[in-house]
């Protein structure tokens, strides 16, 4: 059982209007999305500075972004080494929910070192578990070009066929996607997906579809020809082991599928992000259900959980 006073943050996610998205994350987890329009993207756990930020729903620090919390009380993020020098700039992890109720975009993203040089950013390396695919789902990953040469000349003749690699997917398989990986989920799949905190996206195919204002969305070939590695590279880097289904550099991701009650142990951790995906129950003594994200600060290592659930725990 966790020792610590530290209080359980409860998050408010974002949702973000897209062409591709709906209204099903409403009944799939209960939340209260904007009516009448379609939303492509649940942002759990977000302090991202374009402004698509979570906000504290309860305790002392209610209504602050996570952004403010994370740069006004870097004490619950052990934020600070042992000179009290700030250790991460911004907020790092990204979590969301993303409802491809139409194929999104063939899309790339840089990684670290050209996001900053070119964005003053990080890099986004990603990762999806899917919740929903239709019976015979895929997803595009990679590509077939052998040479730069011939992925820029299959790219500027759209011979999408020749040049995207697709792969079969399942509920509840998990999918690493590097940065500089081309990738695309396609109609009729939810994911959950943890990332580096980055919004930054070269689109190389968006299927000729039209904004709002009747205008095609634009597309970033220069940036992705610059930055994509031919051939296609097969990633390891996930470093999956026991239930973390990630343990890199980048996060740690840990599928936690809760039967009865358990206690559960995360030593030298600064802090944990927890979504609830699926059932409802108990944690220490508080009471969370599907749909629910939150964080236990620096301190709050252990718990017990009660309940039939099935959780994605994170963290950096």
């Amino acid at each position: 059982m966790n020792n610590s006073t530290s209080q359980i943050i409860f998050l408010k996610p974002a949702f973000i209007r897209k062409l591709w998205g709906s209204q099903k994350l409403a009944h799939k987890f209960n939340f209260d999305l904007p009516k009448n329009t379609p939303i492509g993207e649940a942002w759990l756990v977000s302090a991202h500075p374009n402004g698509m930020m979570s906000y504290v729903l309860n305790g002392e620090y209610k209504g602050l972004s996570l952004a403010e919390l994370f740069k006004q009380q870097p004490s619950l993020f052990a934020n600070l080494d042992s000179s009290g020098s700030v250790i991460n700039k911004e907020y790092p992890l990204l979590t969301k929910i993303l409802d491809a109720n139409d194929s999104l975009s063939v899309q790339i993203h840089p990684d670290d070192k050209f996001a900053e040089k070119n964005h003053q950013c990080l890099g986004k390396t990603e990762c999806w578990y899917i919740l929903e695919c239709l019976p015979k789902g895929r997803v595009i990953l990679g590509h077939n070009a052998k040479t730069k040469d011939q992925f820029n000349q299959w790219l500027a003749k759209e011979q999408w066929h020749k040049l995207l690699k697709y792969i079969p997917i399942k509920k509840d398989q998990f999918i690493y996607v590097p940065s500089l990986k081309i990738h695309g989920l396609l109609a009729h799949t939810m994911v959950f997906e943890l990332q580096q905190s980055s919004d930054i996206t070269y689109r190389l195919y968006d299927y000729d579809r039209k904004d709002e204002l009747g205008n095609l969305r634009n597309l970033h070939l220069k940036e992705a020809s610059t930055i994509v590695l031919a051939p296609d590279l097969n990633s390891s880097e996930a470093n999956g082991h026991d239930n973390y289904l990630v343990d890199n550099k980048f996060f740690k991701l840990i599928k936690l599928i809760n039967e009865g009650i358990n206690h559960y142990s995360y030593p030298n951790t600064r802090w944990l992000q927890i979504s609830v995906l699926d059932g409802n129950g108990i944690i220490d003594d508080t009471s969370i259900k599907k749909g629910d994200s939150f964080i236990l600060p620096n301190g709050y290592t252990d718990f017990c959980l009660s309940g039939n659930m099935l959780l994605m725990v994170t963290y950096c």
